[in-house]
């Protein structure tokens, strides 16, 4: 009877002793997934910093263009004058009348069918 309880109180220390191990493991791989995710939060955080930057850098390269174009673009007073169009003295002085021959010339050739 002596040697069943002593060997149950020995199986009993073992199986503490391991349990314990057991928990260790655990908490260490705890530790390690936590800290594996601090490191992904702040490689995260340094790509977000990182986009913002560039970004940044984008937009003030812009506007810095934008702004040589506006001053190689001023105009003298002289050249503030609209220049004649062309095409504007192609267009007849009575439109409504140049409409109106358009569209007979238009009718006529639709009943010229062959």
């Amino acid at each position: 009877m002596r040697l069943l309880l002593s060997a149950l109180a020995l199986s009993a220390v073992f199986a503490t002793a391991a349990s314990a191990q057991d928990t260790g493991w655990a908490a260490r791989d705890f530790d390690l997934w936590r800290q594996q995710q601090l490191a992904n939060q702040r490689a995260v955080a340094l790509e977000n910093q990182l986009n913002a930057l560039e970004a940044r850098q984008q937009t003030e390269a812009r506007l810095r263009e934008l702004e040589a174009q506006r001053a190689t673009i001023r105009l003298h007073p002289d050249d503030a004058r609209p220049t004649p169009n062309p095409a504007a003295s192609l267009l007849p002085s009575n439109i409504d009348a140049w409409m109106a021959a358009s569209n007979a010339r238009v009718r006529a050739a639709a009943e010229n069918r062959r």
